[in-house]
């Protein structure tokens, strides 16, 4: 596992479409954060990322893969990246969470 430098990092959301004033901070934090969690898969997903601009796919977890969080949910690579972190985390309890974005989309008409 390699140190992911913090000020790329927020580089890369930058380039990726992600603005400063919209909690930036505290999605590079979440990110590096990964590494803690007691599965490594979603940093390593990350350091992937970084070093491809590839998200790699993953088997379903309670029915939630990454063609769902893109075309679904309308992810970007580093959300789906968190969003599998989360599913690793709690599988139940957070795709539970995302299935209900779904219908939040739905409500507020969001594209």
């Amino acid at each position: 596992m390699k140190t992911i430098d913090k000020n790329n990092l927020r580089q890369r959301l930058i380039d990726c479409g992600y603005i400063p004033e919209f909690g930036l901070d505290n999605t590079v934090e979440n990110l590096l954060n990964l590494k803690n969690i007691e599965n490594p898969d979603a940093y390593a997903m990350l350091e992937e990322w970084l070093e491809t601009n590839k998200i790699r796919k993953f088997e379903p977890i309670e029915g939630i893969d990454v063609k769902f969080l893109r075309d679904t949910l309308k992810m970007k690579d580093p959300a789906i990246i968190l969003a599998y972190g989360m599913l690793l985390h709690d599988p139940k309890r957070n795709a539970m969470f995302l299935k209900r974005q779904v219908n939040k989309r739905n409500i507020y008409n969001i594209k």
